[in-house]
């Protein structure tokens, strides 16, 4: 399953648990360049460089977890893998979640991350 069926059922569950309002499922980062990772520090074997990851904006660590629930509920329900779940934490930068889907290949990689 492409990683935008997977966000846009992210969305949905979303809105049928909590209520669909003024709270929008944002973006910060999709598909990245090689300069552009580079630039970030991105890993070399970055799935950004291939489109197949996403990272999510939060508003604290209560939404970074129900975005983590919900994508692993949905991953369940699918039968459909996923490579990286990562929920990251900087103290400059506050939570965002890492969310990633391959073609093939999908570890299921879950982890808490200090950046």
């Amino acid at each position: 399953m492409q990683l935008w069926r997977r966000l846009e059922m992210l969305r949905s569950e979303w809105n049928r648990r909590y209520g669909e309002g003024n709270d929008p499922i944002i973006i910060n980062s999709g598909f990245r360049s090689e300069a552009v990772n580079n630039v970030i520090g991105g890993v070399a074997t970055s799935n950004h460089l291939t489109g197949c990851a996403a990272d999510i904006r939060v508003a604290g660590m209560e939404q970074l977890i129900r975005y983590a629930t919900i994508l692993l509920d949905v991953s369940d329900q699918s039968r459909e893998d996923f490579d990286e779940l990562l929920l990251e934490y900087s103290p400059r930068g506050g939570y965002w979640l890492h969310f990633a889907v391959k073609a093939k290949g999908n570890r299921r990689k879950v982890r808490l991350i200090q950046a």
